[in-house]
């Protein structure tokens, strides 16, 4: 027991000692809190785009106007419905609320909202503006649309982006020949040729004798749609935020859980293959015996992992409170996550298959490591490992869709993925057998891991195995003659 604890201590502190650690360790929260701001800085960094229709028509350009004054509408209503649950600015975000869908106008709702509000609707900006073409064929204005010139805007010269040339023919076909320099960007295209779909639509109404505002009237009505659980009371029973928190977070934690298993248990792999190139494993066995060798270089690895956690959790707190500061939430968003991931429910669990998946894949990659002297050695037997790695890291994109897939059921039943699939499936409530069975199965194949990683830990590190054991092994059960 003491030889463990010391190489365990030996492992530990030679990762936690290191300055690089820390410094690591001290930028998670300024990595979370770039992921957070870093779609809304994108957002904010894209130049608004300007572009211009050619409408042989004549009335389609004012289905795309519409369009774009629709997109505002939506802008101010998003952020006065955010301003509703502000304190100090309900009434007038409210007041601003009701006139926008009285009557659509974007000004004197901007006029009733308070100052706070004002300031957050005068940030909005709008992503395409549509500007007077300064031609009317595609030669004269491929200059404008290759950046040579630039067209006039309310902002002054700016570059044009697009141009859409709409036409049709005597059968009442429509054409869209939409020319731009972006390829891949499709946001502006999209929002032209649905606005001159929704036209053509209306105007087919119009000649088979349904009046225009009828349509409009009839495009407008939808279901009230509320998702209800029959779980909860009758008075209680729609879905919020606080219910669906849960299978966000449990995914996230299985994500978490397998990324972690996977780069602690490749540190325990490149670490042995350094320890016995440099002959340093060779140092350490004459004073320790293979299994204590083993056990402490597992133990000592998961110290450092815990650490890891406890370092990112403190960092996520950090990172969390400052993002509070300027996400307004009431009983929503940050305090819902916050407090899913405090419940033991998923807490408990999450550390306990932590435990398990990385004594499985820890004393694996371990085992390997000691049958390679290089890192090229190991990528042949790590290539088959990898493969099985992704397996439930790939399915754990399937389990927000469908959560209690058949197929998922069957996953978690497997010992390798059962930690990573079991997680994320806690919150669907799965069967109590498939949770004791699964686990039980789970804690066997582990034990039975570690004593066969144990065998091939003592051959490789003492000299007698090499990246060809498991060809070797096989050969010998092939040539072993029959007991009669």
């Amino acid at each position: 027991m003491r030889h463990t604890y010391l190489i365990a201590r030996r492992e530990y502190l030679s990762y936690v000692a290191t300055p690089g650690f820390w410094i690591s360790l001290a930028f998670v929260p300024i990595f979370l809190l770039l992921a957070m701001a870093l779609p809304l800085l994108l957002e904010g960094a894209s130049p608004v785009r300007y572009f211009a229709v050619i409408d042989d028509t004549g009335h389609y350009k004012q289905a795309i106007e519409r369009r774009l004054e629709d997109n505002r509408i939506e802008m101010v209503r998003t952020v006065l419905k955010g301003m509703e649950r502000v304190p100090g600015q309900e009434e007038n975000a409210t007041r601003a609320l009701a006139v926008l869908d009285a009557d659509g106008s974007v000004g004197e709702a901007e006029a009733l909202a308070g100052q706070q509000a004002r300031t957050a609707l005068n940030a909005i900006k709008e992503n395409h503006v549509l500007v007077a073409a300064p031609a009317r064929t595609e030669e004269a204005l491929r200059p404008f649309l290759v950046g040579e010139q630039q067209v006039d805007s309310p902002a002054g010269p700016k570059p044009l982006y697009a141009a859409a040339f709409i036409r049709s023919d005597d059968s009442g076909s429509v054409f869209i020949d939409y020319w731009s320099a972006a390829i891949t960007e499709t946001s502006l295209k999209s929002l032209i040729n649905r606005a001159v779909r929704d036209e053509m639509r209306t105007e087919a109404f119009a000649r088979a004798g349904v009046n225009k505002e009828l349509v409009q009237l009839i495009n407008d009505i939808e279901p009230k749609l509320s998702s209800l659980s029959p779980e909860k009371t009758a008075e209680n029973a729609e879905v919020t935020a606080s219910d669906r928190a849960p299978f966000f977070v449990a995914v996230f934690l299985a994500f978490i859980l397998w990324s972690v298993v996977f780069s602690v248990a490749n540190m325990l792999l490149t670490s042995t293959i350094e320890e016995k190139s440099g002959k340093v494993l060779d140092s350490l066995l004459s004073t320790a015996p293979v299994r204590a060798l083993l056990y402490g270089k597992l133990l000592g690895v998961a110290a450092v992992s815990f650490t890891l956690l406890a370092g990112w959790t403190v960092a996520g707190g950090i990172a969390a409170t400052i993002a509070g500061q300027f996400i307004p939430s009431e009983g929503q968003g940050l305090s819902v996550v916050l407090t899913t991931v405090a419940d033991p429910g998923l807490l408990l669990p999450f550390l306990a298959y932590f435990v398990f998946g990385y004594l499985m894949f820890g004393a694996v990659f371990l085992a390997l490591g000691s049958l390679c002297e290089t890192l090229q050695e190991a990528q042949t037997l790590m290539s088959p490992l990898i493969f099985i790695l992704m397996i439930p890291m790939l399915a754990l994109a399937f389990v927000m869709k469908d959560p209690e897939s058949p197929i998922l059921a069957v996953l978690s039943w497997i010992p390798l993925f059962t930690p990573y699939i079991m997680l994320a499936r806690l919150p669907t409530d799965p069967p109590f057998y498939e949770v004791i069975g699964t686990t039980l199965i789970m804690i066997l194949t582990t034990i039975i891991v570690l004593w066969a990683a144990g065998r091939v830990f003592h051959a490789g590190a003492m000299h007698q195995a090499g990246v060809d054991y498991f060809k070797k092994l096989l050969k010998w059960r092939k040539a072993k003659p029959a007991k009669t």
